[in-house]
């Protein structure tokens, strides 16, 4: 058990303690009268400007005692320390991270309307691949003589596979086919595979199901909207294409990709999340948004009204790193209503295509950047997740040699037999 005091207890407070202990196994108690701390014999901290004993001092900022947003905060690097308006609270900075603070302000987006990287704070103090709201609770606990390595001995990595298009030659409608084949200078290819001569390029997912065998668990989703300019998979109604899905199904996670438009669309939504169920047979509750299009508060109400309960969407379409400041799933607080919900968040640290198109990486250098990313996460005991496509794991043509990326990534992690998961985290 361990005790803070402060003499406003707010949501927001109570959210960051949460994230800070409740949710990794440790109990604690907040105590607003200075009479009842006097008799207290746990580990203290004192959240307040007042004078009392304890074991570490957080002197406050005022951000967690509102319930408004605000368009003056600034973020600072001091010292290789954190700070808002010149103010070293860790818990301020971490709400400001994990709530997404700066995505409910104005800014900027990129062509396909998405948060862009190079608007946030973190990544303007080259910071934005280092946790830095894990790095801070790591820091709380160390000061306050808490056994953290407990929560490190938890760390495991999630691989996660996009079926943004399940076949590139196999079960097309054949105007489509024959149209891509004129068009992309492949007939032969496609010739080959249709006459059972040569494997479908992307069909990978043996070697999926292989990966699911080396570590805890995987997750894969599955796009399911109705065919436009970004959303080209299989038709859903496709047999080959359920059999797939229930077949990946089993082998780990399943969740939905909802198609291009549904980030701000929540009939599109709805239509594709049944598709699924009635494809796999149980409720749909994980979900991850194609394109990574993620409109902060309103997708994520969106996903809410809809029944996912999980969502893996957060992550940077151009950067590697930790857009809400962590590698633990955490609940999302909706700043407009200024409470907590029951969507819970599980952040990625990087996607294949943003290692090669965007950074421009080869195999090899990409290889040096993951292991970054790994020991950054087994620092602070977190989830390591990352997306790869099955389209990018066949080392062919453009994607030669990047299979051995993910071999590597796998050959530094292993199962876990202390998941940070318990029941009511459960991917």
């Amino acid at each position: 058990m361990i005790s803070i005091f402060s003499e406003h207890i707010t949501p927001r407070l109570t959210y960051v303690l949460d994230f800070c202990f409740g949710h990794k196994g440790f109990d604690y108690k907040v105590i607003s009268s200075v009479a009842d701390w006097s008799k207290i014999k746990t580990k203290r901290i004192n959240y307040s400007h007042l004078s009392i004993p304890c074991d570490y001092l957080i002197k406050p900022h005022e951000l967690l005692f509102e319930d408004n947003i605000r368009e003056d905060l600034q973020l600072r690097l001091q010292n290789n320390e954190l700070q808002l308006d010149g103010t070293e609270d860790e818990f301020a900075l971490i709400f400001w991270m994990l709530t997404r603070y700066e995505e409910f302000l104005p800014h900027e987006r990129d062509q396909h309307d998405r948060y862009k990287c190079s608007n946030s704070a973190l990544f303007k103090l080259g910071v934005h691949r280092k946790p830095m709201a894990d790095i801070l609770v790591k820091k709380i606990w160390n000061k306050i003589e808490l056994d953290y390595s407990i929560i490190e001995r938890r760390f495991e990595c999630v691989p996660s596979f996009d079926i943004d298009v399940a076949w590139a030659y196999k079960h097309r409608k054949f105007t489509r086919m024959i149209g891509a084949g004129m068009t992309n200078g492949k007939l032969r290819e496609r010739l080959l595979v249709l006459t059972g001569k040569q494997q479908d390029p992307y069909d990978t997912y043996s070697y999926i199901t292989e990966i699911a065998t080396k570590v805890n668990r995987i997750i894969c989703f599955a796009l399911l909207g109705d065919w436009a300019k970004y959303d080209k998979n299989i038709h859903w109604k496709n047999e080959a294409y359920q059999s797939l899905l229930r077949g990946l199904n089993s082998a780990g996670g399943m969740g939905i990709h909802p198609s291009y438009d549904t980030y701000k669309d929540g009939e599109k939504l709805e239509m594709e999340i049944a598709r699924l169920e009635q494809i796999v047979g149980h409720e749909i509750v994980k979900s991850r948004q194609h394109f990574l299009r993620l409109q902060i508060p309103q997708t994520y109400e969106l996903l809410i009204e809809h029944g996912v309960q999980r969502d893996f969407t957060m992550g940077y379409a151009e950067e590697v790193g930790f857009r809400a400041g962590t590698t633990f799933p955490f609940f999302f607080f909706n700043l407009k209503t200024n409470k907590v919900t029951k969507l819970l968040v599980f952040p990625f640290a990087y996607m294949d295509g943003v290692l090669k198109d965007q950074l421009k990486l080869n195999p090899e250098s990409a290889k040096v950047l993951v292991k970054e990313l790994i020991d950054e996460v087994k620092n602070v005991g977190g989830v390591l997740m990352c997306i790869w496509h099955n389209s990018s794991i066949n080392d062919l043509g453009e994607w030669q040699g990047w299979k051995s990326v993910l071999d590597y990534n796998i050959s530094l992690v292993e199962k876990n037999e202390t998941s940070f998961y318990d029941d009511d985290f459960l991917i």
